[in-house]
């Protein structure tokens, strides 16, 4: 039994305790807390020690990075117990509010609103916490250490618990700052390359003639179709780093649970050959579909439909502006043998997929994505625009499909099962319905 699972017990223990307490004992029962973490329970008017602050028994449940802390905080981030209490503290509340915006994909609103939080009440550090969480997330690393720097130096009152939890956390978030800088640029001649839309970067390996400007075209070209298709660009310089095959493996195989060429974390990282031919172009469209997705949503979900317009983008570059139907065969063999991956758990991340199907998974969402193109042309663009004016993403998505997640798995599972009409099991795979899918997945 490790040390913090016996700590836990322990604290259950105690808590079952204080709670059984508050119903036998007579009169108005308090709990406080000081500042070295000791309890008091009293039926006695007023603090029973100096610095000690009084607790709802539901505030003891609030947990820091899964240890039980000595005082009384606000709710902390992601990290934290699942189970809270909601406090008549406005900050308090805003904060859970902003975490739970961030839980739903609605990650513009939840930004918003921590930094605003974190400029106003500067001497408090949960808002701070959940930022640095967040930004790590997206790729932001700078701005994940400047918000733990910031509460460490300014937090009127941050429980030590608290205290060595954010300073392990800037220390990590430092280390992969290093190692992002030191991987990419330690013993190579970096060559920076720059237009109004772009910032590209590349090592000695592509270093031939041209080589920056045949690439910013590239990105022009990319743009510009993104452009015309969802009618959405960047404000902003958008940078790319570019990496021979060797390079890119050795430093990022660890983030993925399947093989990957490229991909976006608030810059674009990608695969080339010396040589930028016919290959590169797609590639880039797929993740410069991704900056402008999370530019209008303010992060990366629903990640099924994410990868389904980055994937059929990069697709259509390719030629290939429709499912084949070997594709649509490989979704219906996966319906059949009870392999379905219900789009509800394909929209915080593909975690958990790896190899076939993580295949499977890019596969059913950009399926659903050409499902929504064909029934209703031009959604997608304006489904982006909706988001990017802060509607909440599956009510826009409603809005212009009449369909929430549920009901477009089951239009994409008729989908499937109508491409073969001349095959009787699909026709009775495709009745099954997305609650099927659901129930399949269900634990």
């Amino acid at each position: 039994m490790s040390p913090l699972f016996r700590r836990g017990l322990i604290w259950l223990a105690g808590l079952a305790g204080l709670l059984l307490a508050l119903l036998l004992l007579p009169g108005k029962v308090s709990i406080w807390i000081d500042d070295s973490g000791h309890t008091y329970l009293t039926d006695r008017l007023g603090s029973p020690n100096e610095g000690a602050i009084e607790l709802e028994p539901g505030d003891l449940s609030v947990a820091w990075g899964g240890e039980t802390v000595g005082a009384r905080p606000s709710k902390p981030g992601p990290d934290a117990a699942e189970r809270v209490l909601r406090t008549n503290d406005p900050y308090t509340r805003e904060v859970l509010e902003a975490r739970d915006d961030v839980r739903r994909g609605e990650l513009r609103s939840g930004l918003r609103t921590l930094r605003r939080l974190h400029r106003q009440y500067p001497g408090r550090p949960e808002a701070a916490w959940l930022l640095a969480i967040v930004e790590r997330r997206r790729g932001r690393l700078e701005s994940a250490r400047d918000a733990l720097a910031s509460a460490l130096h300014t937090a009127a009152r941050m429980p030590p618990n608290w205290r060595r939890r954010a300073e392990a956390l800037r220390g990590e978030i430092e280390a992969e700052i290093v190692h992002a800088q030191s991987a990419y640029m330690e013993g190579e001649r970096i060559e920076v390359t720059t237009s109004e839309h772009f910032r590209l970067s590349y090592d000695h390996h592509f270093a031939g003639r041209r080589f920056g400007d045949r690439v910013l075209e590239l990105l022009a070209t990319a743009r510009e179709r993104m452009a015309a298709e969802f009618d959405a660009t960047l404000a902003f310089p958008l940078e790319v780093r570019l990496y021979t095959k060797a390079d890119y493996l050795q430093q990022y195989k660890h983030r993925f649970g399947f093989a990957t060429v490229g991909f976006y974390d608030g810059a674009i990282h990608v695969v080339s050959a010396r040589q930028p031919r016919g290959e590169l172009l797609p590639l880039l469209i797929h993740e410069y579909a991704h900056a402008i997705f999370e530019d209008a949503l303010g992060g990366h979900q629903p990640f099924f439909l994410n990868e389904g317009i980055a994937d059929g983008e990069e697709e259509h570059a390719r030629g290939r502006k429709q499912l084949s139907r070997g594709e649509w065969r490989r979704l219906l063999e996966a319906q059949r043998a009870e392999g379905w991956i219900p789009l509800a758990s394909l929209v915080r991340d593909f975690g958990g997929v790896k190899g076939k199907r993580a295949l499977l998974a890019y596969l059913e969402s950009r399926g659903a994505v050409e499902l929504i193109g064909r029934e209703h042309p031009g959604a997608m663009a304006r489904w982006l625009a909706r988001c990017a004016s802060g509607e909440p993403w599956e009510d826009a998505l409603r809005a212009e499909t009449g369909w929430d997640v549920a009901a477009l798995e089951t239009a994409l599972l008729v989908e499937v099962a109508s491409r073969f009409p001349d095959d009787p099991l699909a026709l009775a795979d495709g009745s099954r319905g997305a609650g099927a899918a659901e129930a399949d997945a269900a634990p």
